[in-house]
C-alpha cells in the first residue's frame, strides 16, 4: 500500500486537541498538537521557542524513541495552540507552525514579520518488510524559495557544494559521512531524524528526503536568527561539543605506520631537535602484530617493537610535552583473547572483512562492557592521551564504495537493537558514545577520539572526524573544501583531511565519482612519491589549507610525511611547511578561544561563506574561500602552478582570481602584505608557493601568540594583539587549565576586548570566571591596521600592561 498524504480526502473527522487559543497544551508528555485522520497522525512538538519536532506516520504503526534527541528534556510552556476550520496552528514568539487541514501539509513561518519560512509539499508511505521488521520507506518534499542555498547532508566526494538542484546518497563510506541536517540561507536547519538509506535530491518536485526504512516521518525544524544561530540551535538540541585539550589543536604527525616504538620516538625526537612544533604523534594499526588473526587485540606487541608501552608514552610525555594517538578498530581477529569474549555472547557479525577480522556488534551492551574492558586494560591502563577510532561505518570489505558499504552492511542482518538496514548509519555514534562515556568515568581528562564516520549528535562525544583514504591529486584535494564545509553545517564542528591524500602513487578510476569523465591525473599518482615535485607541490599547498582546518593533521601511505623527507632547512618545501606549522602555533590562543565559543555558544570554527555573509548572494556557490573564525578569510590555492606531469612549468603563472564577500566593515586586509581591498569586489592575487591567500575582515581582532614548541608551552604572558580597524570589534580571550573538564565548573578565565572605532579606543576587560589569573601581569602588544585611500594600511603600535583589571588605550 502506498499512502501520498497530499491525496487523502478532506472528509476525515479530525481530532484536535483544542478550537480556541490556550497555553500548554500537553499529549502523552508531548507539548504541541497532534491530528488524527483515518489512517494518519500528524503531530507537532514545541521544544523551545524556534524549535518543533514534526511526526506523520500511519496510524496503527508503533514508533520509537529517537536515537538522537530526547524530546523529553525539553519543557517549554510559552507556545500557544490556535486552530479552525482552514487549519490549526502552533506559535512561539519566534515561529509559527501550520497544518493546513485540506492539503495535509504543514508549513513555517516567521512570527514576527509573517513570511512563510518552508513549506511541505507532500509525503507518502510505502509498507517494506526486513528480517520480519514491518516498516515503512518514507518521503517528505519541501518547497523552497527558488533563490534559496542549501548546504549540508555530510561529507561527499563529488564536489557539490550548494545542493539546489543537485542529490546525494546519505550512506557511509569509507570517504562518505552521512549525516542527514540540512542547513539553508533562510536561516532554518531540518535534522531528519532517520538512519537508515537516505535519499536526497531537489528538482521540480520539491527537495525530498526519502529513507529506506521507518516507522514514520520524523524530522526537526530550527529556526535561527542566521545560519550559524540555526546550527547553535541544533547542537542545543543534540549535545554541545565539549572542549578538546588545547594540544588537538596543535600539529598531528600520522602515517601509516610506525613500525616500533622507537622509530616513533625517533621521529618525535627529530621534531624536537630541529625547533618544529609539534602536539600529537599518532601510531596507526599493527602494533598489536602483523598477523591479522591478531587484528586489534587491543595489546601492544613487544615481539615486534612494541614494549614497555607505560614507559614509552610517560617519556613522550615528560621528555617531549607530545601526546600519543593510537588507532583501534570496530573488529577484532580470531587469535585474540578479546574476539573469544566477544563470540562467547554472540556479539561478532558473521560477515567478511578485507583483513579477516569480525566486526564488533557494538549496539549489544555485553559487547559494549567487553570492548572497553579490554580497551581499558590493554591500552588506556599504559597512558595512550586520545583515540584513533578507524573505520567506524563500521567496514567490511570494499567499504570505499556506498553501494558495497551498504551491502556488506545488510549482510551483517541483526544487530541486538534491530535490522543493520534500519540503523544503517549509526555505528560511528554509538562506538563514540560507548568510548566517551567510559573514558569521562574513569578520569577528569578530556577525552579526544578521531573517528572517520560521524552522525547527528556524535558531537557531543569529544570527536572530530576526517575525509578518509582519499587520493592525492589536485582534483581531489579541490573536492575537499566543499566536503569539509557541508559537514561542518551539519554540526559537526572538528574536522580534517589526509594533508596530500592518504593514497599517492596509485589510483582507483572510482575515485573520482561524479565526473561526465576520468582523467589521466585522477587515475594515475604520483609513481616517483616525494622524487616527483609535482607532487611536492601539490603536498604543500594542502599543508597550507590544512593550517586552517579544525584540526591540523598530516597522515598517509606510500610516502613519509615528517617534514625533513620534503628538503631541508632553506629548500622551498620545506620551508613552506615550517612557515605554516609556525602560522599555527602563533594562532593557537585565536583558535582555542573559538573552539570555546564552539561548545558554549554552538559555534563553527570552519564556515561557508554563505554562513557569514548570507546577503551577499555571489558566496552561495563559493566553494574556493571559507571563514577560520571570526575573522579570517581563507583562499587555499588549488591548482598547480610550477609543475604539471611533464616536469616544471616554463613560465609559471602565480595568480589567481578571488571574490572577498561584501560586508559593513567595507574592508578585508592581507595578512601576507601592507595591501587592503575594499569589500564586494574580485581581486587578482599573487600567491607563490609560500603563501596562502588569508584576508582578515574589518572590525576584528585576531590575537597572535610568542613562538612555542607545543600548545601549552608558552604562559601568553606576552601577546600581540592584532586590531583590523574598519568597524567595532570584539574579542574574548579564553584560558582554562587546557586539559580537563574543570571550566564546566566554570574554572576559566575570559577577557572580553572592545574596539571602538569611532573614538580608536581599545579596551580589555577585567577577567571573567572562576580560574584564578594564571599572572598577575602580562604585556599586549597592540597593532591597529585601518585602510588607506591607496590601497594599503597604516599600522599604529603601542604595548599596554595588563594587570588583571579594565585598561584602555587610545589611538
Amino acid at each position: 500500500m502506498k499512502l501520498n498524504i497530499k491525496m487523502i480526502r478532506v472528509t476525515f473527522i479530525f481530532t484536535v486537541l483544542l478550537i480556541l487559543p490556550f497555553k500548554g497544551l500537553c499529549t502523552n508528555k508531548k507539548q504541541g498538537f497532534r491530528i488524527e485522520d483515518g489512517s494518519s497522525v500528524v503531530s507537532v512538538t514545541c521544544l523551545d521557542g524556534r524549535t518543533v519536532h514534526v511526526q506523520a506516520y500511519p496510524k496503527d504503526q508503533a514508533q520509537k524513541e529517537s536515537m538522537v534527541v530526547d524530546d523529553s528534556q525539553f519543557i517549554f510552556p510559552d507556545f500557544k495552540v490556535i486552530s479552525d476550520k482552514e487549519k490549526t496552528a502552533l506559535q512561539t514568539d519566534l515561529l509559527r507552525v501550520e497544518y493546513d487541514n485540506k492539503t495535509k501539509n504543514i508549513s513555517f513561518f516567521d512570527k514576527k514579520t509573517g513570511k512563510q519560512i518552508l513549506a511541505e509539499r507532500s509525503r507518502a508511505f510505502e509498507p517494506i518488510e526486513i528480517l520480519n521488521d514491518k516498516a515503512y520507506s518514507i518521503s517528505q518534499a519541501f518547497s523552497l524559495y527558488p533563490d534559496e542555498a542549501i548546504y549540508g547532508l555530510g561529507q561527499y566526494q563529488e564536489g557539490i557544494f550548494n545542493y539546489r538542484g543537485q542529490k546525494a546518497n546519505l550512506v557511509h563510506a569509507n570517504r562518505e559521512i552521512a549525516n542527514p541536517v540540512l542547513l539553508s540561507t533562510n536561516n532554518y536547519l531540518i535534522y531528519w531524524d532517520n538512519y537508515s538509506k537516505t535519499r536526497f535530491s531537489d528538482n521540480q518536485d520539491g527537495a525530498t528526503f526519502w529513507s529506506e526504512v521507518g516507522d514514520g516521518i520524523s524530522y526537526y525544524f530550527i529556526y535561527g536568527e542566521n545560519m550559524s544561530d540555526a546550527i547553535a540551535g541544533f547542537r542545543n538540541l543534540t549535545g554541545q561539543a565539549p572542549m578538546l585539550p588545547k594540544s588537538a589543536f596543535g600539529f598531528w604527525m600520522s602515517k601509516e605506520r610506525y613500525r616500533s616504538f622507537d622509530e616513533l620516538t625517533g621521529v618525535v625526537a627529530e621534531y624536537r631537535k630541529r625547533n618544529i612544533p609539534l602536539d600529537n604523534i599518532v601510531q596507526d594499526w599493527q602494533y598489536w602484530g602483523r598477523d591479522n588473526k591478531l587484528w586489534n587485540s587491543m595489546e601492544f606487541n613487544p615481539g615486534i617493537g612494541f614494549d614497555r608501552p607505560k614507559e614509552v608514552i610517560d617519556d613522550l610525555h615528560n621528555k617531549y610535552n607530545v601526546k600519543l594517538t593510537l588507532s583501534v578498530w570496530p573488529g577484532v581477529g580470531p587469535a585474540t583473547r578479546i574476539y573469544q569474549s566477544l563470540d562467547s555472547v554472540g556479539a561478532l557479525f558473521d560477515v567478511p572483512t578485507w583483513a579477516g577480522y569480525k566486526v564488533v556488534d557494538i549496539y549489544n551492551p555485553k559487547a559494549q562492557n567487553i570492548y572497553w574492558k579490554y580497551l581499558c586494560a590493554g591500552l588506556y591502563s599504559k597512558g595512550v592521551d586520545s583515540w584513533w577510532m578507524d573505520a567506524t561505518e563500521p567496514s567490511f570489505k570494499e567499504g570505499q564504495y556506498q553501494d558495497r558499504q551498504e551491502y556488506w552492511s545488510k549482510q551483517a542482518g541483526m544487530t541486538s537493537i534491530g535490522t543493520f538496514a534500519r540503523y544503517l548509519n549509526t555505528y560511528s555514534l554509538v562506538l563514540s558514545k560507548i568510548l566517551y562515556n567510559n573514558l569521562r568515568n574513569e578520569s577528569n581528562k578530556r577525552v579526544s577520539i578521531l573517528t572517520r564516520s560521524a552522525f547527528a549528535g556524535q558531537q557531543k562525544y569529544g570527536t572530530s572526524t576526517w575525509s578518509g583514504d582519499i587520493y592525492a591529486s589536485w582534483d581531489v584535494f579541490k573536492k575537499q573544501i566543499p566536503a569539509g564545509l557541508n559537514l561542518c553545517m551539519t554540526g559537526i564542528p572538528y574536522w580534517t583531511t589526509d594533508i596530500g591524500g592518504f593514497i599517492v602513487k596509485k589510483h582507483d578510476p572510482k575515485a573520482s565519482t561524479g565526473l561526465e569523465a576520468v582523467t589521466d591525473e585522477q587515475t594515475s599518482g604520483y609513481e616517483k612519491g616525494l622524487q616527483d615535485p609535482a607532487y611536492l607541490e601539490l603536498y604543500t599547498r594542502w599543508f597550507q589549507y590544512a593550517v586552517f582546518n579544525p584540526m591540523f593533521r598530516a597522515h598517509g601511505t606510500d610516502v613519509p610525511r615528517e617534514i625533513w623527507h620534503f628538503g631541508e632547512p632553506g629548500t622551498p618545501f620545506y620551508d613552506a611547511q615550517l612557515d605554516m606549522i609556525n602560522l599555527r602555533y602563533s594562532l593557537l590562543s585565536y583558535i582555542y578561544s573559538d573552539s570555546w565559543k564552539v561548545t558554549s555558544q554552538g559555534g563553527t570554527m570552519m564556515r561557508a561563506l554563505a554562513m557569514d555573509f548570507t546577503s551577499d548572494k555571489k558566496v552561495y556557490d563559493n566553494a574556493g574561500g571559507f571563514m577560520f573564525g571570526d575573522a579570517l578569510l581563507v583562499y587555499p590555492v588549488t591548482k598547480p602552478m610550477y609543475y604539471d606531469r611533464n616536469g616544471k612549468t616554463e613560465k609559471p603563472n602565480t595568480t589567481i582570481s578571488l571574490y572577498l564577500p561584501k560586508h559593513d566593515g567595507r574592508f578585508w586586509y592581507d595578512l601576507n602584505s601592507d595591501k587592503c581591498y575594499p569589500s564586494g569586489t574580485i581581486i587578482t592575487y599573487n600567491a607563490p608557493l609560500n603563501t596562502i591567500p588569508v584576508f582578515a575582515k574589518a572590525g576584528t581582532i585576531v590575537p597572535r601568540d610568542q613562538a612555542a614548541q607545543y600548545a601549552t608551552a608558552g604562559d601568553n604572558s606576552v601577546m600581540d594583539i592584532i586590531i583590523y580597524s574598519g568597524k567595532d570589534a570584539t574579542f574574548t580571550l579564553y584560558e582554562d587549565d587546557y586539559e580537563t573538564y574543570d571550566y564546566e565548573k566554570g574554572l576559566y578565565s575570559i577577557i572580553d576586548i572592545k574596539w571602538d572605532e569611532k573614538k580608536r579606543e581599545l579596551t580589555f576587560m577585567a577577567p571573567k570566571g572562576e580560574l584564578s589569573p594564571k599572572m598577575q601581569s602580562r604585556t599586549f602588544n597592540l597593532k591597529v591596521y585601518s585602510p588607506k585611500t591607496n590601497g594599503t594600511a597604516t599600522k599604529s603600535e603601542k604595548s599596554v600592561t595588563y594587570l588583571n583589571k579594565e585598561v584602555t588605550s587610545i589611538f
